[in-house]
């Protein structure tokens, strides 16, 4: 008996690692993950965002695209200035829209960034597409001092707001729905 439970100890054991692996490896595997980022200046009042980053839809989301219904993501990127003697100055703040869509008729998946947009015959290209953002201008409410350190920030995120009205209560209470990245920070010397 004593033989028995040692060895029901160590599969068990053996199994709960396992287990602790995979869901590891299956809660990872969703998700938004931020690969890199790059800001460079431009002048006192402009600076330009590099950055890759993956996206992982759920099941739900690749179903729900491949039915018509549009995902929005936003992604937000600032600067801050830090200061000992005061609160932090925002120096600069910007939000961007990028939708992914499928129209069934045509089978055409869709990129959008306001009124400008791609197509695709697949929807890991159209992904690859979401994915990149190469050297985008961005504008700075006050003007940006040369040697002078900032706080980079960027994040992604579905924004749930702009599903139709059914799929945001489901939204509210499923994580199938719910699709973020970490903040990325870093310093930023111009």
């Amino acid at each position: 008996m004593m033989a028995f439970s040692m060895l029901f100890s160590r599969n068990f054991r053996c199994f709960l690692a396992f287990s602790l692996l995979l869901w590891g490896f299956l809660a990872h595997a969703e998700g938004i993950d931020i690969q890199n980022a790059e800001v460079q200046w431009i002048d006192s009042a402009n600076v330009s965002l590099t950055t890759n980053f993956t996206i992982n839809l759920t099941a739900a989301l690749k179903e729900a695209v491949e039915r018509g219904i549009p995902l929005t993501f936003g992604l937000d990127f600032s600067l801050t200035q830090p200061r000992w003697y005061w609160f932090n100055r925002q120096a600069l703040t910007w939000h961007q829209e990028r939708r992914l869509s499928f129209n069934p008729l045509t089978r055409v998946y869709r990129y959008s960034i306001g009124g400008l947009y791609l197509n695709f015959s697949s929807l890991d290209e159209a992904l690859q597409a979401l994915e990149t953002v190469r050297a985008v201008p961005v504008h700075s409410q006050i003007p940006l001092g040369k040697g002078e350190q900032y706080q980079a920030r960027l994040h992604i995120e579905l924004d749930t707001s702009y599903l139709p009205k059914p799929f945001q209560l489901d939204a509210l209470y499923s994580d199938d729905w719910t699709l973020t990245s970490p903040h990325r920070e870093w310093m930023f010397a111009p």
